[in-house]
């Protein structure tokens, strides 16, 4: 059995983990009810899927998003583009991974890049994560919304 000693870079919670030994474990991203293994979505990346990110789209993400301010000034450069997943039924297109990346490039004025998975890698990427039953479950939840008319859609003011 290998033991991990491990730190985060940093000595930031928010900071990847820096492993010594051969195993990783996973890399979680929570968003409500669905669960996201980071580690296993970059794996469903490929480069036709790189786009830049609208900045306004962005700033109104990163308006709802809780991010740590010390994190996004002693970010290590270098960690690559972030990573969007895509709901079904137009619920949009969440960032998952680079949201501390990606809110310090809206800051800098620099465009941030995102890998954007379609649906279909989506709905794969959850069954890696949660198992089929819970995956399909939510997945058919969200396919099944019904928009309320007091929902303000993406780019829309209140």
């Amino acid at each position: 059995m290998v033991t991990l000693r491990n730190r985060h870079y940093n000595n930031c919670l928010r900071c990847p983990l820096i492993f010594e030994g051969e195993r990783r474990p996973e890399e979680p991203f929570r968003l409500g009810s669905l669960n996201f293994d980071l580690l296993s979505a970059r794996k469903l990346c490929r480069d036709s899927m790189l786009h830049r990110v609208d900045p306004t789209a962005l700033a109104a993400w990163l308006e709802v998003f809780p991010l740590l301010p010390e994190h996004v000034d002693h970010l290590p450069t270098g960690l690559g583009p972030g990573i969007m997943v895509t709901l079904p039924n137009g619920l949009g297109r969440p960032l998952i991974d680079g949201n501390h990346r990606a809110a310090r490039a809206l800051r800098e004025g620099v465009e941030f890049l995102a890998f954007v998975l379609p649906e279909s890698r989506t709905r794969k990427l959850l069954i890696r994560t949660m198992g089929r039953t819970a995956a399909n479950r939510l997945w058919n939840r969200l396919c099944d919304y019904q928009f309320n008319p007091n929902d303000v859609q993406q780019g829309e003011e209140r």
